[in-house]
């Protein structure tokens, strides 16, 4: 599968998770009110958010990247930085 094609099934995943989950705060039952979703639909939509993650984790494994990625800001300091193996003096015994 080519970088293109992944991208697109990770924008996939990604639109299909953030659906399903706006249904599911939409339709969450308010007041006392009973949810309007029937048990079998929601253990479908349960279904299908498991299936997403599962996909969505191959595709970042396939192309590299991790699920824990956020986007930053490019003022945003960073929290972390690189060390140059080298740059770090041996111990001498």
């Amino acid at each position: 599968m080519d970088e293109k094609a992944l991208h697109n099934e990770q924008r996939l995943m990604r639109m299909m998770r953030k659906t399903l989950t706006s249904i599911v705060r939409d339709t969450a039952p308010r007041d006392g009110n009973p949810s309007p979703l029937t048990e079998a639909t929601i253990l479908g939509i349960k279904d299908c958010l498991v299936v997403i993650s599962s996909r969505e984790a191959e595709l970042a494994q396939l192309t590299g990247r991790t699920l824990e990625e956020r986007p930053r800001f490019t003022d945003e300091t960073p929290t972390s930085h690189a060390v140059k193996i080298s740059s770090i003096p041996k111990k001498t015994h």
